[in-house]
């Protein structure tokens, strides 16, 4: 069977200056999408990576205005699983 019609949800947490974030992978069609959760009082935010049309990675809030927020989460998002996999 395959991903796309998997019912486990992929969640993570781990902790950047001093807040904990709870991160759940959102599987949907053509793209892979994170609702993450703050220990802190900020509310929930989705976010989604995209590119750039000169091909450059970027990460966008679902929906859009939290652009900023988005982008500094995704970081920490792309450096937690990158030390995961090591």
């Amino acid at each position: 069977m395959s991903d796309l019609f998997s019912n486990r949800v992929d969640t993570f947490t781990f902790e950047s200056y001093g807040v904990e974030l709870t991160c759940e992978k959102l599987n949907l069609p053509r793209v892979v999408a994170y609702r993450v959760v703050f220990s802190s009082k900020r509310e929930p935010i989705v976010i989604t990576s995209a590119k750039h049309a000169d091909g450059a990675k970027f990460w966008t809030s679902i929906p859009e205005g939290r652009q900023k927020e988005a982008e500094g989460v995704g970081k920490l998002i792309d450096e937690y699983l990158k030390n995961k996999e090591q």
